[in-house]
């Protein structure tokens, strides 16, 4: 799978996972607000970075102003990443059974949820959507 692909799937598993006490068990409730944080912050940080070693260090040293610089720039891509191959992995026996729970109850409420036909199984983006659809039809008990 293409590396930019893989950065791809993790902006949109970012965007997709719902924020709520649910799923606040999974790694995912600590790996995705981390991400938005240091996507945030570490370009400033380079950039400080940048500007404090320049001024003390001056261009002798502008090989590895630049490496420090462009390392803090790209530590956000490995959220991406992380989150990007968490995506497309199968979940695991404990929940997928919960994600066929959640299906056949939104079934019952009337939604079509299905998985795309080229899964064998259903993968933790597919559990982000299930649960976030349950989170808005089902009443709280259901989920």
């Amino acid at each position: 799978m293409a590396l930019f692909k893989i950065f791809r799937e993790g902006w949109q598993y970012m965007k997709l996972w719902p924020n709520h006490a649910v799923v606040g068990g999974l790694p995912e409730a600590q790996v995705i607000p981390l991400t938005k944080l240091v996507t945030w912050l570490l370009p400033l940080a380079a950039v400080v970075n940048f500007a404090v070693q320049w001024t003390w260090l001056g261009s002798a040293h502008l090989g590895s102003t630049v490496a420090a610089s462009v390392f803090l720039l790209l530590l956000p891509l490995q959220g991406y990443y992380w989150l990007g191959k968490r995506a497309l992995s199968e979940l695991p026996l404990s929940l997928r059974a919960w994600y066929f729970d959640l299906q056949s109850k939104l079934q019952q409420s009337g939604m079509d949820v299905r998985l795309p036909s080229h899964r064998p199984g259903p993968c933790y983006i597919d559990l982000a959507k299930i649960v976030r659809k349950a989170l808005s039809i089902l009443p709280p008990e259901d989920y």
